[in-house]
């Protein structure tokens, strides 16, 4: 059952530990094993919708996987109607059949989210922070839980310079993630917590995506057979990332606290931080060409679609959906600390074909 507070109604916990036996899960059209003897648990908070809404999902898949018990604080803006039925929270029913507690609440009523752990007396190994509402008071719960705090970052953060792809020591704007980054490693908070991590997504396509701005823009000029206007030249490199992958990544923290502790004692800055992004680089004729692709179109169909402009010379009404300039980040850290690699972003044109498929299930254009 999931819960949903007006009050608070009790986080739903029907797996409080997990047996030393193999568990299978059956999650949409795949099969999850669970490893056995883990009792760790982990809360997911996130938020209702955005460019990270569909994470929770996926991350709360990818942690069952690692054998984790978790629930699921999903924030609702005050009303869950406007939020329960669109997706991938229409979804968490699936999630709820695996023993996940799910709970929606205005994440900026922290007395709600305080009513939660104390009505529960929930206490977790891993929180992981996917929202940008109440990010220090989740960050004071994982003090006092001594969990290991992973915070859902924004690889948007980035000042582009002359350098690609981009590291994670590129230069940054003063964002409200990158403060809160800043907040978690002061001394007021990062001598109480077990361990943290920052993790930078960018550009995030897939599954159960509650933003569909990127790949949709093109599919919808093309099936309409209109224009495309892109800046010029079309050779600007960036990273298409599906959830499932950034999910991995970030749930990866569960297996590798000790590597990710050894980097922050190299550099207590930036050791905790990593990109969370495709391996793969495309550039923005690119994407169209295989957008195109996706839906039966040939190369030579979209370059006719395509009306290149001059970035600083933007048409009136223009929303082209990424940046003008190269920014791709590099993911080189996370593959050589946290042992990941993407399993659905390094093949653009498969990535591509399978969202095109969503996008035609959802019954777009409409």
């Amino acid at each position: 059952m999931i819960g949903f507070i007006a009050g608070v109604n009790p986080l739903i916990n029907s797996c409080s530990k997990l047996s030393s036996e193999s568990r299978t899960f059956k999650a949409r059209n795949s099969i999850i094993v669970c490893s056995t003897a883990s009792s760790k648990r982990a809360l997911i908070v996130t938020n209702k919708g955005g460019g990270h809404g569909e994470l929770g999902y996926h991350l709360c898949e990818s942690l069952l996987k690692e054998g984790l018990t978790v629930d699921i604080l999903n924030d609702n803006g005050g009303d869950s109607s406007k939020v329960v039925s669109k997706p991938p929270f229409s979804s968490y029913s699936e999630l709820e059949k695996h023993g996940v507690g799910i709970t929606f609440l205005d994440i900026s009523d922290h007395s709600a989210i305080e009513n939660v752990f104390e009505k529960n007396e929930m206490s977790y190994d891993f929180i992981f922070d996917n929202q940008n509402v109440s990010q220090e008071f989740i960050l004071q719960k994982a003090v006092s839980q001594n969990a290991f705090y992973a915070y859902v970052s924004s690889g948007g953060m980035y000042i582009p310079g002359d350098e690609f792809p981009m590291t994670e020591s590129n230069p940054t704007k003063e964002s409200t993630q990158r403060k809160h980054e800043e907040l978690v490693l002061s001394d007021e908070f990062r001598s109480k917590l077990r361990g943290c991590a920052f993790f930078r997504p960018q550009y995030i396509v897939g599954p159960l995506t509650n933003k569909r701005d990127y790949l949709d823009w093109f599919f919808d000029r093309i099936v309409k057979g209109n224009p495309m206007l892109i800046p010029a030249p079309g050779t600007q490199r960036t990273t298409v990332t599906d959830a499932r992958d950034v999910a991995s990544m970030i749930a990866s923290v569960v297996n590798y606290e000790s590597a990710i502790s050894e980097e922050e004692q190299k550099d207590k800055r930036l050791g905790p931080v990593f990109n969370c992004a495709s391996d793969v680089y495309v550039t923005l004729r690119q994407i169209a060409v295989e957008c195109g692709n996706a839906c039966g179109k040939s190369e030579q169909e979209i370059d006719a679609l395509i009306e290149y402009y001059e970035a600083d010379k933007k048409p009136e009404g223009s929303k082209f959906p990424f940046r003008a300039t190269n920014f791709d980040v590099g993911v080189e850290k996370a593959k050589s600390v946290l042992n990941w690699k993407p399993q659905y972003s390094s093949d653009f044109k498969a990535l591509a074909k399978e969202y095109y498929e969503g996008y035609c299930a959802l019954g777009l254009p409409k």
